[in-house]
């Protein structure tokens, strides 16, 4: 009886750890397809997707070609045995792009095919950075993560860091980017707001939301309350700049 009572409460104990420790896994790559550069960036996530005939999946991400700067989401699966990678272009029911490629920490080589036309170009990879907050000891300083979604001319970059002890990583400042040349057009301050910013989502590249396009209106997801909740971004016309509010609204019950 004693055993059992041990075993549960250190079941529990490292349930609470895991939870405290954050859901964060995610690797960074800048790289080309073919003559074409990229930034790619994947994020381990078992157990994510509910769907049947994607019960081996466990990669969420994004990349962008760096002449377009339009993010492009992706899933797939990684075999940590093999070490292989294979993606798909989420927003392509068909899968029709896929990313073949082995995981690596250094540098890695592909191919990227158009399963449509059979068309392939070598893919290369190098390795730029990780964001691991899988224990609470982890140190992560100004790792930048691309964002999905994105502005006709605008792009997002959220910068994470956090201090060993601290449970979870979080966005102290968010960069928006120019599309047309890649230069920095401003900088977001996120560190003056009380609460966490940008590790509500459960996929860290899901962090900001776009919910006027016209406007130029974002949100950046914080967490405030018990559900989490948002700040929001608006451009101001007169001064051509971003404008944060500061205080953040609460999404569901208090």
């Amino acid at each position: 009886m004693t055993k059992t009572i041990l075993s549960l409460l250190f079941i529990l104990f490292l349930c609470i750890t895991q939870v405290q420790a954050g859901w964060y896994e995610c690797y960074t790559y800048k790289g080309s397809i073919g003559k074409y550069p990229i930034t790619l960036s994947i994020q381990v996530r078992d157990g994510f997707f509910g769907e049947k005939d994607k019960k081996d999946f466990n990669l969420i991400g994004v990349y962008k070609y760096d002449a377009y700067n339009t993010p492009i989401r992706l899933e797939g699966k990684l075999n940590r045995q093999t070490k292989k990678v294979v993606l798909y272009e989420a927003n392509d029911q068909k899968q029709r792009i896929t990313f073949e490629f082995e995981f690596s920490e250094k540098r890695s080589t592909g191919v990227w095919k158009n399963l449509s036309t059979q068309k392939t170009f070598p893919l290369h990879l190098n390795y730029v950075s990780k964001l691991i907050e899988l224990t609470p000891e982890s140190a992560i300083v100004n790792n930048e993560v691309l964002q999905t979604n994105s502005l006709e001319n605008y792009y997002f970059i959220g910068i994470y860091s956090k201090k060993p002890g601290e449970d979870r990583v979080h966005m102290d400042k968010l960069k928006i980017i120019n599309k047309k040349d890649n230069t920095l057009f401003q900088v977001i301050d996120l560190s003056a707001v009380e609460t966490q910013t940008g590790n509500v989502k459960t996929i860290i590249y899901d962090n900001v939301e776009v919910y006027n396009p016209h406007k130029k209106e974002f949100l950046v997801w914080n967490d405030i309350g018990r559900m989490g909740g948002y700040l929001t971004v608006a451009f101001n016309p007169k001064t051509q700049k971003f404008k944060l509010d500061p205080e953040p609204q609460i999404d569901g019950p208090e």
